[in-house]
């Protein structure tokens, strides 16, 4: 241990000189703002394929690829297995590589799968493609996109620094989500069930509007990040086997992997609001599509907005709040009997619900601030976290797949479903307690 002991200051000193490298390539506001723009992009536009499409057209997805609910949740378990790996190489291998690289690979082979998509593959290809997005989406892109920002947001602007990426994704999301619904719209009736012909040509529509994105966003990440920047973290940090073993020694590393792990449960049930609209509240696809992009603008106003408060008080507070919020709008989901005309109803729960989950999201990574995790073991730190954290892609879709499914997408399965995600909530109020009293004693 005296080898590495002595190795620290040194490599701090790096991680330093990459954050201040950041700013200086990014010194004129207007250039730090493009590289804050292009990570936004980049980091939505490259799970729109694999998450967006079922998100917003999840009634739509299932009629045309003719899955049911436990179906499709196989398919996204698969991503989830192979994304658990992709999440711990992730982190060397975004220790070791320039990001504008890694994620400029990452959006052009994502987006490539597009085409695949298009052609409306068995279920088996549908498996397939969605391990394959467990690796092109996660293992070259997220813990180099993380880095990124952590380095954007230099010492005192973390919160700000990870709000502005969720809150900016989170406006990209709403907007292109938008995009696609005109595009589903054009084939699919306002009013009423459509054909399934109507529904493929809709979903066409909408799996190409995805593709394209991601091509768009490969090329501000190729333009826009500096090149300066990317080399001198290719050169200067290397992690390293006995900076993993670091990490893992640190009890705030797996507190904020619990908190993750909560608030990505929680994240987890807002894939199913177009479906619950369709089955519980019988609106049509549009309007269930409608209903959960619209709910994404909220967004925005949740990550910056939380990103400002943790900044002035701390993340793991913020975090305790939104716990509290998500899981009182689940039992709100699951208690408010639907009722013709009374749509406002259905948003009074679902929009308090997406506030506290996309404010989860605006800050859990800025823990990595609070709880004093050196900068150089940033991409170790990320894609542990990340590995115990996103456990949720595994198993929330194969449990939701398979209440839905059991219950035949009726109100007993949708009770179970966000139920157990109140629960889940209450945990994640707890280890957010824990943690925020463990940093104000360290």
């Amino acid at each position: 241990m005296a080898p590495l002991a002595q190795e620290q200051p040194h490599h701090h000193q790096e991680g330093r000189r990459d954050i201040s490298s950041t700013k200086s390539a990014a010194a004129h506001p207007w250039r730090r703002g493009l590289t804050m723009a292009s990570l936004i992009v980049a980091g939505e536009a490259v799970f729109g394929l694999p998450f967006h499409i079922t998100r917003y057209f999840r009634p739509t997805f299932v009629d045309v690829f003719g899955l049911s609910q436990a179906e499709l949740g196989q398919a996204q378990s698969d991503y989830g297995l192979v994304a658990m790996v992709s999440y711990l190489v992730g982190g060397v291998v975004a220790d070791r590589f320039p990001v504008r690289w890694l994620l400029t690979f990452s959006l052009v082979i994502t987006g490539l799968s597009g085409f695949y998509l298009a052609t409306t593959p068995s279920l088996a290809g549908l498996r397939l493609l969605y391990a394959f997005w467990g690796f092109s989406t996660i293992l070259p892109f997220w813990a180099a996109l993380i880095k990124a920002t952590r380095q954007w947001g230099g010492d005192d602007s973390q919160g700000i620094a990870f709000g502005l990426l969720d809150g900016g994704r989170g406006m990209f999301a709403a907007l292109l989500s938008l995009v696609a619904l005109y595009f589903l719209a054009l084939h699919v009736p306002a009013v009423g069930d459509a054909t399934l012909a109507q529904q493929a040509a809709g979903l066409q529509n909408v799996i190409l509007t995805y593709t394209l994105a991601c091509f768009f966003a490969a090329a501000c990440v190729w333009l826009f990040l500096p090149h300066s920047t990317s080399e001198q973290e290719a050169t200067n940090t290397r992690a390293t086997a006995s900076e993993v073993i670091e990490v893992l020694k640190m009890p705030a590393v797996w507190l904020q992997a619990m908190v993750i792990v909560a608030a990505y449960c929680m994240f987890k049930g807002s894939d199913y609001y177009s479906q619950f609209a369709k089955d519980i509240w019988s609106w049509n696809d549009v309007e269930a599509a409608r209903l959960s992009s619209l709910s994404t603008f909220a967004r925005p106003v949740a990550a910056i907005g939380a990103g400002l408060v943790a900044d002035r008080f701390s993340s793991s507070r913020v975090l305790i709040a939104s716990f509290l919020l998500s899981g009182a709008a689940y039992v709100a989901m699951i208690l408010t009997p639907p009722a013709t005309g009374m749509w406002l109803a259905l948003w009074a729960s679902v929009l308090p619900g997406a506030l506290g989950v996309f404010a989860m999201r605006g800050v859990y990574f800025a823990l990595l601030e609070e709880s004093s995790i050196p900068p150089r073991l940033t991409g170790a730190a990320v894609g542990v976290v990340s590995f115990i954290g996103f456990t949720p892609e595994v198993f929330m879709p194969r449990i939701a797949g398979e209440l839905l499914t059991t219950w035949e997408n009726g109100p007993m399965g949708y009770t179970l479903l966000y139920g157990l995600l109140a629960v889940v909530g209450v945990g994640g109020v707890v280890c957010s307690a824990v943690l925020s009293r463990r940093n104000r004693g360290s």
